[in-house]
């Protein structure tokens, strides 16, 4: 519990005060107030805010959130208290009949919420959830917490299947939105990949984990039916049809194929005309220069992966340049700060090591 206070004291040290400018910061610095600032967003029940000063809680962002502190094991209390939070609040079933969803919530007084009976998706909060699961796992192989989890996973996986199409295991976002969104369905795809491992891992269920995988592998195959030879298709319909991708589009066109890079679904050759055409169309991304007041820091999460470095430290100076000086007030909020962790894991020791010119 100790290292909690401390983090809270650092956080309000590293985000609500004047101190040292960004140009005098090494990367393991920004990447600790970074860090400090998820934990920040956590209340005592194990909730998490959007931003330190907002009421908003949407469990999708939250689990990108610690996607980026997930890898280091100082904050396990912090994963397992949003874990319990998490599961505490699943639908039993929500006003679609969906098991194992999970709605948005409000913020009221100090620890209370309220829900807003709604969610953005039931597929991707499930999918990224799992997810969540399988990394922390990966960090310390805590069996006892995961087998606690087993039946709550279970429901959770429900609500994934809830919106599948059996045709072509792709899953629509939510039962009143029948939209195939690549985004979604690539979340979906590693998300049961990752249940099928705890499945085989820690829960001895190889049988179970085998049918898992082949739809996991069957919802990549119609995915990769959905690329044209330049990008993928961002959507798909009832009916079967592809909404094409205009490369000049920011979101949800290019943005859906900047994840797929980022969660190693496009093949290495995708990967290449992708970040090609994306540059192309978006050469000022690296000076916060796309059309959009988010920051979308999957964008160096994406060139990290990629390995494009230089264009990577670009962005991320020129983050630390614009947010720091406004103590990450948003725009900055949950998930951003969960992919741009992800992209200073991602950075070589040389850089790591260096501090700023």
């Amino acid at each position: 519990m100790g290292y909690i206070c401390l983090g809270l004291s650092l956080a309000i040290c590293f985000i609500f005060s004047n101190s040292a400018s960004a140009s005098s910061l090494p990367w393991p610095e920004v990447l600790l107030r970074q860090e400090e600032y998820v934990v920040y967003l956590q209340h005592k029940s194990g909730c998490l805010t959007m931003t330190p000063f907002d009421a908003r809680i949407n469990p999708y962002f939250n689990n990108l959130a610690l996607w980026g502190i997930v890898d280091n094991p100082e904050y396990n209390e912090t994963i397992r208290k949003w874990a319990d939070w998490y599961i505490n609040h699943l639908n039993r079933p929500d006003k679609f009949a969906v098991h194992g969803s999970i709605y948005d919530y409000m913020l009221i007084g100090t620890d209370s919420v309220a829900p807003t009976e709604d969610y953005d998706s039931s597929d991707s909060y499930a999918a990224t959830f799992l997810s969540l699961m399988r990394r922390y796992y990966d960090t310390n192989h805590d069996e006892a917490f995961l087998l606690s989890l087993e039946p709550a996973l279970s429901l959770i996986v429900d609500a994934i299947y809830a919106t599948m199409d059996p045709t072509d295991k792709l899953t629509y976002a939510k039962m009143n939105y029948r939209l195939k969104y690549l985004m979604d369905n690539i979340e979906v795809f590693n998300g049961l990949d990752d249940w099928a491992y705890l499945l085989q891992h820690v829960y001895n269920k190889p049988d179970t984990a085998l049918k898992i995988r082949e739809d996991a592998h069957l919802c990549k195959q119609s995915l990769q039916k959905m690329w044209n030879g330049k990008n993928f298709a961002y959507a798909k319909d009832e009916a079967g049809k592809l909404f094409t991708s205009d490369s000049n589009k920011f979101y949800p066109d290019m943005t859906a194929q900047l994840l797929a890079i980022a969660l190693e679904f496009a093949t290495p050759e995708q990967a290449k005309i992708i970040w090609f055409e994306f540059n192309k169309h978006f050469p000022q991304w690296t000076h916060l220069g796309h059309p959009d007041s988010f920051p979308w820091t999957i964008m160096a999460y994406t060139a990290a992966k990629i390995g494009d470095w230089e264009k990577t430290i670009a962005y991320l100076e020129s983050v630390e340049s614009s947010y720091s000086s406004i103590h990450y007030r948003y725009p900055w909020y949950a998930a951003e700060a969960g992919w741009y962790l992800q992209t200073l894991r991602l950075m070589p020791e040389s850089y790591l090591l260096k501090n700023w010119e």
